[in-house]
């Protein structure tokens, strides 16, 4: 990937509507990101992605076929930690999918906006504290935010096919492209771990950290891809292993 300056953040750049910034994020992030940092608002975006993501998980387990997928995935999930799975439990599992569209929305209500809190801790950690930034979190929070738009396309992508698949492994993993693979196998684990929109996302939210802190965006995506891809590893080793 071609490094690319960043411009630096002016004081002065006009303030853009939540329409426009999140438009601009998805198709001039450099541009956006600069009135982003700029005029750091957050609330709306965070509004927007958070409501969004709450409408695709309500949709999809309010439908008889959603609710089976998802039960499916945590069965399968509980047998791959070595849990026993009884007949018992699956009832009581099958018991709680009547009220999953209520308790999931509410949870995203609550995670989505703790997640993005987290997340910019994290990267203010990274590039203030570490690297000697000169970004506040509410800069970094509002970027942080409206990168989410990015999730919240994948998820409106991503959630049809898996209803017309009656699967909820992501239809846009990299395993998609190597079926040959081992199903038990380290690659295929470690292939499944990486997302075409998280790399998506990762490449866009760089971009905004660039702006932020005046870097090159080509080290500053190495970093964040670079830590995507040990996560990877580690989730396929504990997998695999």
């Amino acid at each position: 990937m071609a490094d690319v300056v960043s411009t630096p953040v002016q004081e002065q750049a006009p303030s853009a509507g939540l329409f426009t910034r999140l438009v601009g994020v998805v198709f001039a992030p450099r541009d956006a990101y600069t009135a982003i940092a700029a005029h750091p608002k957050w609330f709306g975006a965070l509004s927007v992605v958070t409501l969004i993501m709450i409408a695709g998980q309500v949709i999809l387990l309010s439908t008889d076929v959603g609710r089976n997928m998802t039960l499916d995935q945590q069965l399968s999930v509980m047998k791959s930690l070595g849990v026993t799975v009884t007949q018992e439990m699956v009832q009581q599992m099958e018991a709680r999918m009547a009220y999953a569209p209520y308790t999931t929305g509410a949870s995203l209500l609550v995670f989505v906006p703790l997640i993005s809190v987290a997340f910019a801790g994290l990267l203010l950690a990274i590039f203030t504290a570490i690297l000697g930034g000169g970004a506040t979190f509410r800069q970094v929070f509002a970027v942080v935010v409206h990168s989410g738009i990015i999730g919240a396309i994948s998820q409106t992508f991503s959630l049809p096919i898996m209803y017309a698949r009656e699967d909820m492994s992501g239809p846009t993993r990299l395993a998609v492209f190597f079926p040959m693979l081992n199903e038990m196998g380290w690659a295929n684990y470690f292939f499944s771990a990486i997302d075409l929109f998280i790399i998506w996302s990762l490449i866009n939210l760089s971009i905004g950290v660039a702006v932020l802190y005046k870097r090159q965006t080509g080290s500053v995506a190495s970093v964040l891809l670079g830590i995507y891809a040990v996560i990877a590893v580690i989730i396929a080793t504990v997998r695999a292993f």
